[in-house]
């Protein structure tokens, strides 16, 4: 695990850099007659990197009074806030942050479990440095979402079926991705059936399913519109394509090719993952997991929602050679600067 946390310093603190040479660099364009110390300096550029992340829908909505968001990682930040009056945008980057560690923790557990110890790094590693991932570290909600999935599937994988319970229905509350891995657990729960009694068996299932029940019933506002979500998916964008015959032209686009390179990024990883992993159940989890990305996430939104099925990426960190995983992480690299870059550019 050093490896996946240095890795992860180094990586953030490069694209903290690149951030903060955008932002430089932006202030020369709109003042050219401004020398480059007068720019406020590191404190100032400092200063207005935060000023954007304040700007963040989490920093908002922790700092609101009236903010009345369902989503955990919003109760945390306003429950810390209210007691310790740290700055929204502080908070936020700490918060992201440390789910961000978690979830590279869990992930590197669970993929332990499927494969050997360097597939696990690697596969963080391509986590870490995945286009869109700069987003776990500037405050999204999405990094305590990502640690909850992989949460509720090392849990289950362990015989921790309380944990996983727990952490499925605090990943239900925002995420419907959640609601379509509860037939995934269930078949490791009755895989696991077993080695353990009927009685074992009945107190599993209450474990898993009564959080998730109670959620559902608590956010019905929210899951009343599942049929809708689920028709705005991007598996129904796809299947539109065969059904209405419209072709693949748009999800070539410049709009779309983001979304379209994080799919075939995932549907390769989930394929090998199928061919190279070693139980059936291990080898179907990943497309399992894609499957129900796809069909609980717009197409728009594939990229930014990639790194919810991370074991996906297993397949490709097990199958690549190591100077073609380097060559796959380097492109990771660059292109994940250059998006920060115009971000804050």
């Amino acid at each position: 695990m050093w490896r996946v946390s240095l890795s992860l310093i180094t990586h953030r603190f490069f694209l903290l850099v690149v951030a903060l040479a955008a932002i430089h660099f932006q202030g020369l364009q709109n003042n050219p007659s401004v020398p480059s110390p007068g720019v406020s300096g590191i404190p100032g550029l400092w200063s207005q990197f935060l000023q954007r992340v304040s700007n963040s829908r989490e920093a908002q909505e922790i700092s609101s009074p009236q903010s009345t968001s369902k989503d955990p990682f919003i109760f945390f930040g306003s429950w810390i806030y209210r007691f310790s009056q740290i700055r929204p945008e502080i908070i936020v980057l700490v918060l992201s942050n440390l789910f961000l560690f978690l979830f590279l923790l869990e992930l590197n557990g669970f993929v332990n479990s499927l494969a050997l110890p360097e597939v696990a790094v690697d596969t963080c590693l391509m986590s870490i440095l995945w286009l869109t991932s700069y987003e776990l570290s500037l405050g999204s909600s999405l990094s305590l979402s990502c640690f909850l999935t992989l949460l509720a599937l090392k849990a289950a994988n362990d015989h921790r079926w309380l944990v996983s319970g727990i952490a499925l229905a605090l990943l239900s509350l925002t995420q419907l991705i959640g609601l379509f891995m509860l037939p995934l657990l269930l078949v490791i729960l009755l895989g696991q059936q077993k080695y353990s009694s009927r009685d074992e068996l009945y107190k599993r299932l209450i474990y898993l399913l009564v959080p998730i029940s109670s959620v559902i019933f608590f956010r019905w506002d929210f899951y009343r519109n599942t049929p809708q979500m689920i028709h705005a998916s991007a598996f129904f964008n796809l299947l539109n394509v065969f059904h209405l015959k419209t072709g693949l032209s748009w999800a070539l686009s410049t709009s779309f090719l983001g979304q379209t390179l994080a799919l075939l990024v995932l549907l390769s990883g989930s394929i090998i993952s199928f061919f190279v992993l070693s139980t059936l159940l291990h080898r179907l989890m990943p497309i399992v997991l894609l499957l129900s990305l796809l069909i609980t996430t717009p197409y728009t939104e594939l990229a930014t929602s990639t790194l919810l099925v991370a074991p996906a990426f297993t397949g490709l960190a097990e199958a690549c050679a190591p100077s073609l995983l380097k060559g796959i992480q380097l492109i990771f690299l660059i292109f994940g600067a250059i998006e920060v870059f115009n971000i804050f550019s």
